[in-house]
């Protein structure tokens, strides 16, 4: 196991929640469980996390049902990755599967939505390998990109839509990263991403609002056949789909 992994921690048992300490550790982390199904049921713990970028250092043991995870999506580009790499322990499988450049804030678009919406149209670039990440996990996935928010809400938003979680359970679950942006700005600082006079975006996406990932459901469940159609529209395995259709119900390896 390498240092790092000794000192996040193998393996521990806890409720789900949302790390809300800046020091050393995930600040935007939450197990994706609990929430309803479309129909009745709920969403498996121990499935799928969601959260921000880890960084070198960083020894705050997380209270999820298993840490460190079995898979890691890590939806970040290559420089973001390079610049703070992280070290995960050797049996734990890292996909890298970066969302579109043309989707960055940087790339000019008018609000987050419009962000969110040019992820979405990338999709055939992400889905399908997202899809296949976690579908063939052979225990709990992480899902993060820097902030556990923006391209992170949209691969989630997606992956839940597809196995028939509740619209309002989406939203719902999107709009709790809001709580963490401070937490955020300041462990930014801290790690030496961000200098305190240095705002890490400009302050229209410093947020987790409604109104931006309500687009991506709609768009999504206007799709013919939905949003799991969405997914194999853009290059996911049929077979990758009903296995992590199960698995999010039923929390099977």
């Amino acid at each position: 196991m390498s240092a790092n992994a000794a000192a996040f921690g193998s393996a521990t048992s806890g409720p789900s929640n949302t790390v809300d300490s800046p020091a050393a550790g995930l600040v935007n982390l939450r197990d994706i469980g609990g929430l309803s199904f479309i129909g009745g049921g709920v969403t498996a713990t121990g499935v799928l996390y969601r959260g921000d970028a880890p960084y070198p250092g960083d020894s705050a043991l997380p209270a999820l049902e298993t840490w460190p995870p079995a898979g890691i999506v890590d939806l970040r580009g290559a420089r973001e990755r390079a610049r703070f790499a992280y070290e995960w322990p050797a049996d734990s499988v890292v996909h890298h599967i970066p969302m579109h450049d043309a989707a960055a804030p940087d790339a000019a678009p008018t609000d987050l939505a419009a962000v969110f919406m040019r992820m979405l149209n990338c999709g055939e670039i992400w889905a399908g390998g997202l899809l296949r990440a976690v579908s063939r996990s052979r225990g709990a996935t992480l899902v993060h990109c820097t902030a556990g928010k923006d391209r992170t809400g949209v691969a989630v938003a997606v992956l839940l839509l597809a196995a028939d979680v509740e619209p309002t359970a989406v939203i719902a679950d999107f709009v709790r990263s809001e709580d963490a942006l401070g937490s955020l700005y300041k462990r930014w600082i801290d790690v030496g991403m961000r200098r305190h006079d240095s705002p890490p975006l400009p302050e229209k996406y410093m947020h987790a609002p409604v109104e931006a990932i309500e687009p991506v459901i709609e768009q999504l469940s206007a799709t013919r056949g939905g949003p799991s159609q969405w997914l194999l529209d853009n290059g996911a395995d049929p077979a990758d789909l009903d296995r992590w259709r199960a698995r999010l119900r039923d929390g099977g390896e």
